[in-house]
């Protein structure tokens, strides 16, 4: 089983509010998201669950991805947690939607906002890369690894 961290990039065409279970109701607006997870259990469980349509919410991002599209999928073979080295690195560069997917750590936040995707995703690949690791980036419609499975 591979394990590793992984960034989803994640598009909201219209700004709206959007109830974000214990977070509460918040405004989010059009824009590109991403969100810094770890799937130390395994990327294909992880991902069957973030890719999967009309699901129970049962982590922040799960309600936001009823309302959004992932747009590409950025992943990172790794035993560490990174979704929390880069909430941190980034938490200083880019905006972030308060407490959202980091109710389980001391990270301010793993979700960040910008309205330019190519500057969010370079910045994202730079800090991983700064960490001594290899991002690898796929778009959200193509085929990725054998290791991740996707699942309608």
């Amino acid at each position: 089983m591979i394990k590793g961290g992984y960034v989803l990039i994640i598009e909201l065409e219209e700004g709206q509010g959007i109830s974000i279970g214990s977070l509460g109701v918040g405004y989010f607006p059009a824009g590109f998201y991403a969100y810094c997870g770890s799937a130390l259990g395994g990327f294909k469980s992880r991902f069957n669950h973030h890719l999967t349509k009309n699901k129970k919410p049962r982590w922040h991002i799960d309600y936001l991805l009823n309302k959004a599209e992932i747009r590409e999928i950025i992943l990172c073979q790794t035993e560490k947690r990174l979704e929390c080295l880069l909430s941190q690195a980034l938490d200083g560069e880019l905006t972030y939607i308060p407490g959202f997917g980091s109710s389980d750590c001391h990270c301010k936040s793993h979700l960040f906002f910008s309205t330019d995707k190519d500057s969010l995703v370079g910045r994202i690949t730079s800090f991983i890369t700064r960490l001594g690791l290899s991002p690898q980036s796929y778009p959200a419609d193509s085929p990725l690894p054998e290791h991740v499975s996707r699942r309608a």
